[in-house]
């Protein structure tokens, strides 16, 4: 009888640590994917900040060169899930960023006039009637935009 008591009580001290060696492996598991789910979720909030915000931001790489400081300043041009495209900014951007467009309608397409509205900048593709009624409206009466990225934007949004 006491052998089969010790036996018994062998036999569930066993089960006890195998079970605890088992269920603190399955911990050490859940821990380890929590960790890296962390680390993700941390890096892709991370990744999603840094773009939001830097469309406008400018990147400035400084290197020599013979001896002297070689300044190149580039802005974020595009961006997708995988790459991200830079464009090199050269002195004097900020007289292009201040030019103003006016966009007017020739013979039912949208023209691009610079500043005063005398000279075509750019022919687009883009016909009167895929632009919303407001904006047709704005367009009729030439609709001024103040900056190069202004122009580009509307040009990407409203282009085939």
């Amino acid at each position: 009888m006491k052998r089969t008591m010790y036996s018994i009580g062998f036999f569930l001290a066993v089960l006890f640590l195998c079970s605890g060696f088992f269920l603190s492996y399955q911990v050490s598991q859940m821990r380890e994917k929590i960790r890296t789910l962390e680390n993700d979720s941390a890096m892709a909030k991370q990744e999603v900040s840094a773009l939001s915000n830097a469309r406008k931001q400018d990147f400035i790489f400084e290197r020599y060169e013979d001896g002297e400081l070689k300044r190149e300043v580039y802005r974020i041009w595009a961006y997708g899930t995988d790459h991200v495209v830079l464009k090199q900014e050269k002195a004097g951007t900020e007289e292009k960023e201040q030019q103003t467009f006016c966009l007017q309608v020739e013979n039912g397409y949208v023209v691009v006039y610079q500043e005063g509205g005398s000279q075509v900048y750019e022919y687009t593709d883009i016909p009167l009637e895929a632009l919303p009624t407001e904006l047709q409206s704005q367009v009729l009466l030439g609709k001024v935009l103040h900056s190069q990225d202004e122009l580009y934007n509307f040009l990407e949004n409203y282009s085939s």
